[in-house]
């Protein structure tokens, strides 16, 4: 990301940007020693743990260099302000809604630009998968990564720091590196982080098509019939639906189906046969045959086995 290099001749002195005693409304926790062991040796915890984490507002005079490195990954989440990431012998410039993840044992050094400092979330973090995580991050270019600014992911990084100042008990601890994977998730599937809780855009052509099944789940619809509606060929928009789900769109239609049939089998005493037609199936057989090939059992184990 060569557009990301930062320009080395603007006006810093790094003399004058060394950190002070802190920020106002500044948050920092490093846990003890004995806690990360216990994180470390916790089968739950172990493939991914905190051993710091805060977030620096206006971070003036923010300055860290590390010349040997740290022991673990550190992630630098900006949003606000800018900063400046120096490594891999690189000069990075840091903006808003942007992160970037340092590796262990990788020499270093960052700091706040002076005129408009960054405002930054951050979180040191080690475990047995993390190096799989990382690699992940940079499967594309190196370089510092967008993410579009969330409150969601702001309240998951303040809910992890509200736990742990209560304390680190076992389950505290559990409770706050188990969240831990679903605050990297939104950094690396942005798409659907953004997507949860939200109305489908009528531009999101897949979105709208999922909600317009899920509106019809009584009826028996057909690729063509689905085509026709969005004004595409049945050929392109298979192929698109396919792209964008991983499934054709009559698969994933008949998993809503056999989603909602499970929801029936839960929670009402609507007969099978009844089911099936309730879930557009003119052939009880074939629902029951599909339910199973799904679930993994009939519709009557599953009311028997789930039944609420």
């Amino acid at each position: 990301m060569m557009d990301e290099i930062f320009d080395e001749n603007q006006d810093l002195n790094l003399d004058d940007i060394k950190l002070k005693a802190g920020f106002l409304g500044q948050r920092m926790i490093v846990l003890p020693k004995d806690v990360i062991s216990s994180a470390r040796d916790n089968p739950l915890t172990q493939t991914l743990y905190i051993t710091d984490i805060g977030f620096f507002p206006r971070a003036e005079h923010h300055f860290r260099e590390r010349k040997k490195g740290a022991k673990e990954y550190i992630l630098i989440y900006c949003i606000q302000g800018s900063g400046v990431i120096e490594v891999y012998n690189q000069t990075l410039k840091i903006n808003p809604n942007t992160f970037f993840i340092i590796p262990p044992e990788t020499p270093h050094k960052y700091y706040a630009v002076k005129k408009d400092p960054w405002s930054i979330y951050w979180l040191h973090f080690r475990g047995s998968l993390a190096i799989h995580l990382f690699t992940k991050f940079n499967t594309k270019a190196p370089g510092p990564k967008k993410a579009p600014f969330d409150e969601k992911r702001v309240r998951l990084f303040e809910n992890l720091m509200d736990a742990l100042e209560k304390g680190y008990s076992a389950d505290h601890l559990e409770y706050i590196n188990i969240s831990l994977w679903q605050l990297f998730s939104s950094f690396l599937y942005q798409e659907y982080f953004e997507e949860v809780g939200k109305t489908q855009k009528e531009g999101d052509l897949i979105g709208v098509v999922i909600q317009y099944m899920q509106d019809n789940l009584e009826n028996p619809i057909t690729v063509a019939e689905i085509a026709e509606k969005f004004n595409y060929s049945s050929s392109h928009f298979f192929a698109l639906f396919k792209k964008k789900t991983g499934y054709s769109p009559i698969h994933y239609f008949n998993q809503l189906k056999i989603q909602k049939g499970c929801q029936y089998l839960s929670f009402t005493d609507i007969s099978v046969k009844e089911l099936s037609f309730k879930l557009g199936f003119e052939d009880p057989l074939y629902f029951s045959r599909l339910f199973r090939k799904i679930m993994g059992v009939s519709p009557k184990q599953y009311r028997k086995e789930y039944k609420g």
